[in-house]
C-alpha cells in the first residue's frame, strides 16, 4: 500500500522503495542489537575477562562517532568499502567463535561500522525530489531501524541458546552481506562516490 500524507502525495510501493525504505533499515536494526542479549555471556563461557568485553564495546562506539563522521565527510559510499571490512570481521568471528581476539574484533566491527547515516542519505536522495516523500521515507526508515532493533536482540538471544557464537556468526555474516549487497546496488551509493 501506497503512504499517503495530508496534501494527497504519495509514497510509491515500489521495488526501490522496498530496498531503499525496508530492507536496508531492517538490516541495519537487525545488525545494531544482536549480540546485546549474546557476546557477555559467550565471554563468561569462554572464561575471559567482562572488562574485554566491556572494552570491545567502548572501542566499537568509539570508532562509530569516527566512520559517521568519515561519512557525512567523504559521502555516503564510504559505507560500502567499511560494510566490506565490517563483513571480513563478521566471517572471522564466524571462523574462530572461540578466539577473544577474533571475537573482540567482531563486536568492535558490530558496533564500530554502522550504516545508519549512509542509510538516512540513500532514502533521502531516492525520494528527496518532493519534500513530502522525503519526509514519508525517513519515517518509514525510522520506524522499520526500531522494530528491527527491537526484534534483533530477542532473535540474537534466540540463536545463542539454540547454536552459540557460531550461529551469532552466522547471523551476522549473512545480514552483513546482504545488506553490503543492497548498499552496493543503490544509485544514490554510486552518486555519492561520483560527488
Amino acid at each position: 500500500a501506497d503512504f499517503d500524507d495530508q496534501d494527497g502525495e504519495q509514497l510509491p510501493c515500489t521495488l526501490n522503495y522496498a530496498f531503499v525504505c525496508v530492507c536496508l533499515p531492517a538490516l541495519n536494526g537487525a545488525l545494531n542489537a544482536f549480540v546485546w542479549p549474546a557476546y557477555t555471556l559467550h565471554f563468561d563461557q569462554q572464561g575471559w575477562s567482562l572488562v574485554t568485553a566491556g572494552l570491545a564495546v567502548t572501542i566499537g562506539f568509539i570508532l562509530r562517532m569516527t566512520t559517521q563522521q568519515m561519512q557525512l565527510y567523504t559521502g555516503y559510499w564510504l559505507i560500502v568499502p567499511l560494510n566490506v571490512i565490517h563483513l571480513a570481521f563478521a566471517v572471522i568471528g564466524m571462523l574462530y567463535p572461540t578466539t577473544e581476539w577474533a571475537v573482540c574484533a567482531q563486536i568492535v566491527a558490530v558496533q564500530g561500522i554502522d550504516p545508519t547515516c549512509a542509510v538516512e542519505g540513500i532514502a533521502f536522495d531516492t525520494f528527496g525530489q518532493s519534500e513530502i516523500q522525503a519526509r514519508q521515507a525517513s519515517s518509514t526508515v525510522l520506524s522499520v531501524f526500531t522494530i528491527a532493533v527491537a526484534l534483533s536482540c530477542t532473535l540474537g538471544g534466540f540463536i545463542f541458546d539454540f547454536a552459540g557464537w557460531f550461529g551469532i556468526s552466522i547471523y551476522h555474516s549473512v545480514c552483513e552481506g546482504t545488506l553490503l549487497l543492497i548498499l552496493i546496488i543503490q544509485p544514490a551509493c554510486r552518486n555519492s562516490f561520483r560527488e
